[in-house]
């Protein structure tokens, strides 16, 4: 099969196109024959090297998280899955070798869901990622009816699910992106915009309920003076603060500060369908990519100006 991988990281062995052998699907796992998958930052993040104590597994790597296709086989100890099903999910990056970027993927069981009809692969491979995150950052920051929540980062991948997510749950939404995207995030919903670059961050309205930093980027000197007390901030990365510190500094209960450890979720993936079925969601296709022509994805993503997601179609 074709695969795109690399063989060492940070930049001395480049990603590229391989043949590799067909994987095999392990007990608890099925096979997935990959239509399309999606470019997310953390998988080019991972092969520059970024991340390495997180990562497990060892070289090469196949790049690649989001997929949609349908089952090629069930692996020991599967059931209620059939060859055949059309599935979207995602695997964990950091615990895996064998990514999306190919035309078969072994997936764990507890990350495979069934693909809706009125979902096609292009947007079963968008949504899983980004979709799920931008729940996970919603739950951590406790958004609800009602709640003032600011979204920086709005105009990107998990940025534009947060908006309307957030919308969804009845919040009055800031969007913090470029003035150009002003247009986009407005259209999903934003009640109020900032634009990042006309001013720094201690300018910026204040008195949030939640931040939810897609980017991220906000330095954690901020947080403070942007949320009100009780105030939760939520990232969609985790550093050294998460593990150690904010666990306990979260007790005195001033503000709480999150980061997004994604896990499959059958309950976040419902919702985003009930959205979706709604027509409070949408998911922004940026662009579509063979799989010859990743490295155009990854540089376009790398650039930092993508307004939605990535698609790379395998087959």
């Amino acid at each position: 099969m074709r695969a795109y991988r690399y063989h060492a990281p940070a930049g001395k062995s480049l990603p590229r196109l391989e043949d590799v052998p067909v994987p095999v699907a392990a007990n608890g796992e099925v096979l997935v024959r990959v239509r399309c998958a999606s470019l997310n930052p953390v998988d080019w993040k991972l092969a520059d090297g970024k991340f390495r104590f997180l990562v497990k597994g060892g070289l090469p790597r196949i790049m690649g998280s989001d997929f949609s296709g349908e089952i090629a086989a069930v692996g020991a100890g599967v059931e209620g899955w059939a060859q055949g099903e059309p599935v979207m999910g995602f695997i964990d990056p950091f615990a895996r070798a064998n990514g999306t970027f190919a035309e078969f993927v072994p997936v764990p069981v507890e990350f495979v869901f069934r693909r809706p009809a009125a979902l096609d692969d292009v947007l079963g491979a968008a949504l899983p990622c980004v979709g799920v995150t931008a729940v996970a950052l919603c739950d951590l920051g406790r958004v609800s009816r009602g709640s003032r929540v600011l979204v920086n980062g709005a105009a990107g991948g998990v940025g534009h699910m947060a908006v309307q997510v957030a919308k969804a749950r009845g919040a009055r939404v800031t969007a913090v992106a470029s003035e150009q995207r002003r247009p986009f995030v407005t259209a999903l919903g934003a009640d109020a915009f900032i634009d990042y670059q006309a001013g720094p961050v201690d300018r910026w309205p204040a008195g949030y309920d939640a931040v939810l930093d897609c980017v991220p980027s906000l330095a954690r000197g901020c947080h403070g003076r942007l949320l009100g007390p009780g105030g939760h901030y939520a990232s969609t990365l985790p550093n050294a603060w998460t593990y150690t510190l904010d666990p306990l500094l979260n007790r005195l209960g001033r503000l709480m500060r999150h980061a997004v450890m994604l896990r499959p979720s059958a309950l976040a993936l419902a919702e985003l369908l009930r959205y979706r079925v709604d027509e409070k969601l949408r998911c922004e296709i940026a662009g579509e990519f063979a799989l010859e022509n990743v490295a155009q994805a990854i540089e376009l993503s790398r650039a930092g100006h993508v307004t939605g997601k990535l698609v790379i179609r395998i087959a």
